[in-house]
């Protein structure tokens, strides 16, 4: 029969005691927790020098013992390691690990392995094993919170003996945490635990805590060297493990985008058009897939609009403020907490439109590749679809110049009758001028944006034509009535404002008189191009009608440097000269603007009256003029005004002083 040891304390000197009527137990303790145990079959009393002795004669027994218990724990050891190194799957992986390491102790325990859950920020319990029950699954361990999340911060092993070791770190744990992990186990069998880190790439990614169950701690400081020695061997297989995970994973990524790539550019090599593409995009990926083409201001499908709740005016500056091509992640503001996924189409720089998955809750890598692959493909339709507009302008701007130069009335009335109008409709046209240079290809792109929007906000009656050349866009504008002028150009204004706005583009633009008779489209045309020389004279990027230019009509085909002679001939002689102060050149203008009254200019410029006629005086000694002069006044009038009405002459003449 085995011996029996009622204490329950770590027994530190010889101990002897009567078992019984015939026998005797000694009890002869050594180092790392080992006792020898002498049953002697005759009643005696065995004396404190007698037990030393019996010490000392046992002592081969405690060697051989230790070195069978280090042989075996190195062998069972070596048998876990092993059988964890065969593992290529992650969880079966996990799973092993635990049943290896309490393999290694051989006393009686349970243990728990967690795993910290990046996304969480928590650690989270993966496996368990001996007596342990389900509820410790509820537990959420926070970094630095109990014995795992302590260990788990510091990263590194310890073994905890004593009591008031572990209330030291228990002391941090959340009362709905104490409750699982008491509901789980009844932890006053527990003698002492060990808690080792597992490491990856030099990060903790799990921890294994075991305990030990018993009347007397038994763990020791080889049990946590030995339980160490294991998590560093373990920590080499995870990492292989995961690697191993990540490049099969990545492998099937390939492989399945491959797969995709090749079905949408079925798709796209059979002409089967964007809707079709789009549609196999939501069955590739599970998810309601939106396209929003910017070429023709389209949504597919038709109600993809009321989905998202975006404008496309929305979602180009949603694209210059960016500054990215790559997709976008947007979480929607509602009690759903819904994220978008937004996907830019781009070519040459320039947003095509926009992919956009709607209401879901997170996309897997799979269903993100399929989005980049469908992104890529929609890019070559949406490319093939603006060549096939720009071929359209073509064919436009040939039947424009024919109406534009047509003399023949006959020929002339037969052009308007094939666009279902009569001799004597009223026409205009308009022409819009990007400021900026722009490669060929992006403004070609702008150009079929514009076109369609415009489309939209004008319906077909009275945009009749509307093409892009280089970098100018030609509209022909239908007015049925007179009266429809202001209003026609008040659209086509606000809606080419808001576009440059979300486009971050800038036009100039002209604007002719609405006309009839078979020189109505060549003098509206002469008339819109006029204005958009004024604008640009003016380095204004805005759209101005022909007939509110006024006077400056004159002006318009003057060369530009004769502009600037003549307001440098004025204001040259009034500039300050240096280290004087003087305000001549400011006293002429607001005069001027003032109707040649000096009272109202005095007080304008916060001056006495006085002051004023003797700036007046000096501004005639000066240019050698008269203001009782008409035609010294007149000069003084068109030099201030043309200063007004060309900032870019008034720039260059500041710059040029």
């Amino acid at each position: 029969m085995a011996p029996i040891y009622n204490n329950n304390v770590r027994l530190t000197e010889p101990m002897c005691m009567q078992e019984s009527k015939k026998s005797v137990l000694v009890f002869l303790p050594y180092e790392e927790d080992v006792c020898v145990a002498l049953r002697i079959y005759k009643p005696l009393i065995v004396s404190r020098q007698e037990m030393l002795q019996l010490v000392s004669m046992c002592y081969p027994c405690y060697t051989e013992y230790i070195a069978s218990k280090y042989k075996r724990a190195m062998d069972q050891m070596m048998n876990s390691i092993q059988d964890v190194t065969q593992q290529l799957n992650w969880n079966v992986l996990i799973g092993r690990i635990l049943q290896s390491a309490l393999s290694v102790i051989p006393y009686d325990c349970v243990g728990v392995l967690w795993r910290y859950d990046r996304y969480l920020g928590q650690l989270v319990s993966e496996a368990r094993t001996g007596e342990m029950g389900k509820e410790i699954v509820k537990m959420r361990i926070k970094p630095g919170e109990g014995i795992v999340g302590n260990t788990f911060l510091r990263g590194t092993s310890r073994l905890y003996n004593s009591w008031s070791i572990v209330l030291s770190d228990t002391s941090t744990m959340t009362p709905m945490n104490k409750q699982y992990l008491h509901e789980s186990f009844n932890f006053s069998d527990i003698r002492s635990i060990i808690s080792v880190p597992i490491l990856i790439n030099g990060q903790v990614e799990c921890v294994l805590i075991v305990y030990q169950k018993g009347q007397i701690p038994l763990f020791t400081d080889f049990d946590l060297k030995l339980l160490q020695s294991f998590a560093n061997q373990v920590s080499i297989v995870m990492s292989n493990v995961k690697l191993y995970e990540d490049l099969r994973h990545q492998y099937e990524l390939l492989k399945k985008r491959d797969e995709i790539h090749a079905a949408l550019m079925h798709h796209f090599l059979q002409n089967k058009g964007i809707s079709v593409i789009v549609r196999e995009l939501s069955r590739i990926t599970g998810e309601g897939v939106i396209l929003v083409d910017f070429i023709d201001n389209q949504w597919t499908p038709k109600d993809g609009k009321e989905k998202v709740g975006w404008t496309i005016e929305q979602l180009q500056e949603l694209f210059h403020s960016c500054g990215t091509t790559n997709y976008i992640t947007r979480r929607e503001k509602s009690h759903n907490d819904h994220i978008q996924y937004l996907y830019p189409v781009v070519s040459s720089h320039q947003c095509l439109g926009y992919l956009i998955v709607p209401g879901t809750k997170g996309l897997a890598p799979i269903q993100l590749v399929a989005l980049e692959q469908g992104v890529s493909v929609l890019a070559l339709e949406l490319m093939r679809k603006q060549s096939m507009v720009e071929s359209n302008f073509n064919k436009s701007l040939q039947f424009f110049n024919e109406l534009k130069h047509e003399f023949n009335t006959n020929t002339y009335r037969s052009k308007l009758q094939q666009m279902g109008l009569s001799f004597d409709t009223s026409l205009m046209v308009a022409l819009l001028e990007f400021t900026a240079s722009k490669n060929l290809y992006a403004v070609n792109i702008l150009t079929v944006q514009l076109v369609s929007l415009l489309r939209d906000a004008l319906s077909s009656s009275i945009l009749l034509l509307a093409f892009g050349d280089d970098n100018r866009v030609t509209l022909l504008l239908n007015v049925p009535r007179q009266g429809d002028v202001v209003e026609i150009q008040g659209k086509l204004r606000e809606r080419i404002n808001r576009w440059c706005l979300a486009s971050k583009t800038e036009l100039f633009g002209g604007m002719g008189s609405a006309r009839t008779g078979i020189d109505a489209i060549n003098l509206s045309y002469q008339e819109a191009e006029k204005a958009l020389i004024y604008q640009k004279n003016r380095s204004e990027a805005s759209i101005i009608s022909y007939t509110d230019i006024g006077v400056n009509r004159l002006f318009i085909q003057q060369p530009i440097n004769e502009l600037e002679d003549f307001i440098s001939e004025v204001f040259r002689p009034l500039k300050v000269l240096r280290g004087q102060a003087s305000n001549l050149e400011e006293t002429l203008a607001v005069y001027m603007r003032s109707g040649m009254s000096a009272s109202r200019a005095a007080d304008k410029l916060h001056i006495h009256i006085n002051t004023m006629y003797q700036r007046l005086s000096k501004i005639e000694e000066i240019l050698n003029i008269s203001f009782a002069n008409h035609e010294h006044l007149l000069q003084m009038q068109l030099a201030c005004y043309l200063k007004e009405s060309f900032p870019s002459i008034s720039m260059e003449q500041d710059k040029f002083e």
